[in-house]
């Protein structure tokens, strides 16, 4: 705050000349504004239809109680594809699946009670300074999948904009979004609370995709940005498109008469976003439903092995760590690797193929834990020799040094020592 006003203040005094039509309307000399000035206000901003024509043909005005916005609505077939995914193959049970292995909490609703949700803002961080101009909404209505935006053309309408979001999101009992648990669903409650309108997520589960797509293809990929996994992942290439920097920009161009074409843009941008939000869903739900490829990316399949190695489906990780290692693995993923794989074979009671992993673990520059207490364990449980054992935790110590990250190691490996050589004596 600047002056005493805040500086989005500031940023609408800049964006509405001082003398504009509505200015002066309310600047009257009588108190109360005749229902003539009324009329001829809204006449005067007759040219606004013009603009809604220019920015988006197919949009719809829609009044409500608190006034009136634009509806975009666009229908996708049954067996149209978003890049390589048909969008009509979503399936609940494989998203049930997903959720499952996750470990995501919501539970998963009939296909027609989901909603895929997004939102474009005019970027003004801080407090209320934030405004959603654009949530597109997408759902499955039969075998279409439905894209809806809602559009406000001037802050005025948002108002009217939250209570038709607010009346059609009733009728789901899922959202899913796109690093929406931080950003798009924090940000509209607030903006339903200003409004003193009743947030509709208060009843809702929601399904952050950003979280799951970050461990299923973070390592292999890098990028877990939504327009980088949708073409990598769904094969989806957008084109020409309105860089997520710029839109507030342009939004603020929009309102100052300017601009109709790039926010056209904007408005493409936004509709991509929600289908490939879906498209990317089911990619996730595809990746840990079926059965992976022993020539896929390595690091993806070293990710899968992570997530399932501990959920009730641990056997699975077996294959995956093992073609991901002879698919080639960086050094210390490879390490990793094989260190996850130690246990786990151990965990299925193949000891030899464990007490081997390990063994190969223990040669290595970089000292292992794992490799080490996998090997002393194996001597002292399954070949009953305390005194291989005791051997193998003196030359783990022997290779730690003073730093502080081995404090924990030595303090584990000291009482494992001590205890071994209680067993020992008693041998």
């Amino acid at each position: 705050m600047r002056d005493g006003r805040p500086d989005f203040g500031k940023a609408l005094e800049q964006l509405r000349p001082k003398q504009s039509p509505q200015r002066l309307l309310f600047q009257s000399d009588s108190p109360i504004a005749s229902l003539g000035q009324q009329l001829a206000f809204l006449k005067s901003r007759s040219p606004r239809q013009c603009v809604t024509e220019a920015v988006a043909p197919d949009g719809v005005e829609e009044i409500t109680p608190f006034g009136r916005h634009l509806a975009i609505r666009r229908i996708y077939g049954p067996n149209e594809y978003h890049g390589n995914v048909r969008l009509g193959r979503f399936s609940c049970s494989d998203l049930e699946r997903l959720s499952t292995l996750m470990k995501e909490k919501a539970a998963v609703p009939h296909r027609d009670s989901i909603v895929f949700l997004d939102t474009e803002t005019t970027g003004l961080h801080g407090g209320t300074g934030m405004v959603p101009f654009l949530v597109g909404l997408g759902y499955f209505s039969g075998e279409d999948f439905i894209v809806i935006q809602y559009f406000i053309r001037d802050f005025d309408e948002e108002p009217s904009m939250l209570l038709a979001l607010g009346d059609i999101l009733q009728r789901f009992k899922l959202v899913v979004t796109y690093n929406g648990a931080t950003f798009d669903l924090p940000l509209l409650e607030a903006r339903f609370t200003l409004a003193r309108l009743n947030s509709p997520f208060a009843d809702m589960g929601h399904l952050d995709l950003l979280p799951a797509s970050r461990r299923l293809w973070r390592n292999g990929h890098g990028s877990c940005r939504l327009a980088a996994l949708e073409n990598k992942i769904a094969g989806f290439l957008r084109g020409p498109d309105v860089p997520g920097a710029m839109i507030p920009r342009s939004y603020f161009d929009f309102l100052q008469g300017r601009g109709a074409s790039t926010m056209n843009g904007v408005l493409k941008h936004n509709v991509h976003d929600i289908v490939s939000l879906a498209a990317l869903t089911v990619c996730a739900a595809d990746r840990v439903v079926s059965e992976p490829a022993r020539l896929d990316n390595p690091l993806d399949l070293f990710s899968l092995g992570r997530i399932v190695e501990n959920t009730a489906e641990w056997k699975r990780a077996l294959t995956f760590y093992d073609w991901a290692l002879a698919g080639g693995l960086p050094d210390l993923i490879q390490t990793k690797a094989r260190e996850n794989l130690a246990v786990l074979s151990r965990r299925a009671g193949d000891h030899a193929r464990s007490l081997a992993l390990c063994q190969e673990l223990m040669t290595e520059t970089v000292f292992s834990m794992i490799a080490y207490e996998g090997a002393a364990i194996y001597y002292e449980r399954v070949a009953g020799d305390a005194l291989r054992a005791l051997a193998v935790v003196d030359r783990a110590l022997s290779r730690l040094d003073d730093t502080p990250g081995n404090k924990r190691y030595r303090a584990s490996l000291q009482a494992r020592r001590e205890r071994l050589k209680q067993k020992a004596i008693v041998f």
